[in-house]
């Protein structure tokens, strides 16, 4: 997708960090956008700072743990602009506690979220991209949990649901070749965002809103600048790259996981 201008991107978790920097990139490039988030008036204002790159913008909010919500983000998408030719399943939420300490609604949350949020995605506005025959491309945002486990203390969870991520854009990636369909996987390190204090729009059926532990409540302050992070996923979209990658000091862990699995088959070999 090299030429983006008049073209629509949808991005979930679209208010704020990645999301919002998202926004304003494809924005940057001439495409309408919109914005998708559980929190309206986060939406509504970064919809607005697109509008002022003079684009079009719609804000919508959306809880992408529903599939009716995100069948209603589509649905408002399509009516909007009349076609989506980038699709970014971008929301996410995280909570810290160790696996035994995890409740049923811990894990509900985060998969629910973090995973299923993509998969409804994918369900929702697929088919009509297809349809379209115009071709496109898809950014499911995953993590460097989805690619290394262990890159923080109590986040099992978290990982768990992004190496599905991962999995799932590998699986879509040839499945959409053929329809001129492009797949990237965003696997960002620490950045600039609020995703640590996610639980404050926790649902009630998931236990509810609660505060991040203090040590936590700022955010990330020391990671990489959204706007950095865009700018990767825009030179993906436009070259059609799989794996995005943000941070050069995680490939020796990248590096060591593989090595430990091409080990295992040595291992296995032996007598």
């Amino acid at each position: 997708m090299d030429q983006l201008r008049d073209k629509t991107a949808v991005v979930t978790g679209g208010g704020s960090g990645i999301g919002r920097a998202l926004v304003l990139a494809f924005a940057g490039e001439g495409m309408n956008t919109v914005v998708a988030d559980i929190e309206a008036g986060p939406a509504e204002a970064v919809a607005g700072e697109a509008r002022a790159k003079g684009v079009k913008a719609l804000a919508i909010t959306c809880d992408v743990s529903s599939r009716a919500s995100v069948g209603a983000l589509a649905d408002a998408a399509f009516a909007g602009f009349g076609h989506v030719d980038l699709l970014c399943n971008n929301a996410g939420v995280v909570t810290f506690h160790p696996a035994q300490q995890m409740k049923d609604s811990d894990w509900d949350w985060v998969i629910a979220v973090d995973l299923l949020g993509v998969v409804h995605g994918v369900e929702a506005f697929l088919p009509r991209m297809l349809k379209q025959g115009t071709g496109g491309h898809i950014v499911n945002t995953a993590s460097i949990a989805g690619m290394v486990a262990g890159a923080a203390p109590g986040i099992s969870s978290y990982t768990t649901a992004k190496y599905g991520v991962v999995g799932l854009s590998e699986s879509l990636r040839p499945e959409l070749a053929a329809n001129n369909i492009g797949v990237s996987v965003l696997c960002p390190g620490g950045v600039k965002t609020q995703i640590f204090s996610a639980e404050r729009n926790r649902p009630a059926e998931y236990g509810g809103p609660s505060e991040p532990p203090a040590a936590l409540a700022g955010g990330i302050q020391a990671g990489m600048e959204p706007a950095d992070v865009a700018a990767l996923v825009l030179r993906a979209v436009k070259e059609n790259q799989l794996y995005v990658m943000t941070h050069q000091d995680t490939r020796a862990a990248v590096e060591a996981r593989f090595k430990a699995i091409m080990d295992a088959y040595d291992w296995a070999a032996r007598d």
